[in-house]
């Protein structure tokens, strides 16, 4: 298989000083799952991998290994380093999660990282509801607070992720709330995703207050209702051209 001209070296690869395996781990997965490198392919040997990136073999043989670890190649003495099918990836890696976002036109996966979100969240916020005190909703209304006066996008999106934060810490579940925050910090980096604007942020946090309200009551099926909606309709907007 021929080196793709976009993999040409990199002088950005070429010239950090620091975690040169990652980047170029970064770089062959892209190339992976935008379909440069298909399945049952090989990778160029290494060679033709340290000519491309402008980086040693110990670099490029170190790079391949993050990029096995996430199930995207197999790495065989006499078979060279075979590129494997989707099934196989570990979509929850960080990066590998972002790019096939990027990449995929259909936006299926990020209805499904959505849907995920909302799912877990709820699973938490259901657990959390029995648990929360009055400091728990002493917290959310000063939060709720902030977003509805603040402008700044920095401090929107720090009090609207520290809301959702509360319900996460009530809730207990360590394995849900981190694989949330992944999903979160994932989406947030995907470009037709984004940040909301401030608008929308004051959108949202009339959701928030309806979530807070109905949890107050007691109803909290109705809140995990409001919940799910918030997600869903906060997430799945196209900011492309924004």
């Amino acid at each position: 298989m021929n080196v793709d001209p976009a993999m040409a070296q990199s002088p950005r690869l070429a010239n950090r000083p620091v975690r040169l395996s990652r980047e170029v781990a970064v770089a062959v997965t892209s190339e992976i799952i935008t379909g440069n490198f298909t399945p049952g392919t090989t990778l160029p040997p290494e060679p033709a991998l340290c000519a491309t990136f402008g980086v040693s073999r110990p670099v490029i043989r170190e790079a391949i290994k993050l990029v096995e670890q996430n199930g995207l190649v197999r790495v065989r003495a006499g078979e060279g380093t075979t590129v494997l099918p989707r099934e196989g990836w570990n979509l929850l890696d960080p990066d590998v999660l972002r790019i096939a976002m990027e990449t995929e036109q259909s936006r299926t996966l990020r209805d499904d990282v959505i849907n995920m979100r909302a799912e877990l969240e709820i699973s938490m916020m259901r657990r959390a509801a029995p648990k929360l005190t009055d400091a728990h909703y002493a917290a959310m209304d000063e939060l709720l607070e902030v977003i509805d006066t603040s402008r700044d996008s920095d401090t929107l999106h720090n009090a609207d992720r520290e809301f959702h934060a509360v319900l996460y810490r009530a809730s207990g579940n360590e394995i849900a709330r981190t694989i949330v925050l992944l999903l979160i910090a994932e989406t947030r980096s995907v470009s037709y995703l984004g940040v909301p604007t401030p608008e929308e942020f004051g959108v949202a946090n009339r959701a928030h207050r309806r979530i807070v309200a109905l949890l107050k009551q007691g109803r909290v099926d109705e809140a995990a209702a409001a919940l799910g909606q918030h997600i869903t309709t906060q997430w799945m907007v196209d900011r492309s051209h924004c």
